[in-house]
């Protein structure tokens, strides 16, 4: 959609020939498919993954609409591969957003981005702590408040 270079990988090893291929650019986003925080062996290998890449930023991405009874579990068990923030997705499939707070009480990371639909990078935003307020109190759509970086 974006018109961007990449590279589907499937081991180690390609993951770091892709890395190298792409050292020239300005900025290299490395999504990994969905994996189950209680399967410490898929944590294994993510953990080993971001070890052989370097990153600078470690984002963990959870749906808005992840049951509160899930969300413990979920932040918890990537704890491990000491991500620095999150990335909330999904902002317009929902109608409650007290998620939000939960979500980053129980990862104790700051909120980063949030998607607000399927236009990339269009519905990619960082909300304000104004914004973020108007949304849970209900004054405010996510998919309706204005970008103000």
């Amino acid at each position: 959609i974006m018109n961007l270079p990449f590279k589907v990988v499937m081991n180690l090893k390609e993951m770091e020939a892709a890395v190298e291929v792409m050292k020239g650019c300005d900025v290299i986003l490395v999504d990994t498919t969905g994996r189950s925080c209680k399967n410490a062996m898929q944590i294994s290998e993510l953990r080993a993954y971001i070890s052989r890449i370097k990153a600078d930023s470690i984002y963990l991405v959870m749906s808005c609409t992840t049951k509160n009874s899930d969300i413990d579990n979920i932040t918890k068990g990537f704890k491990e591969l000491d991500y620095n923030g999150v990335i909330l997705t999904k902002l317009d499939e929902t109608s409650t957003y007290g998620s939000i707070l939960n979500i980053l009480e129980s990862s104790g990371k700051p909120l980063s981005y949030v998607t607000t639909g399927q236009n990339v990078p269009d519905d990619i935003r960082i909300l304000t702590k104004d914004e973020i307020s108007k949304i849970i109190l209900g004054v405010d759509e996510p998919c309706l408040t204005r970008q103000t970086n």
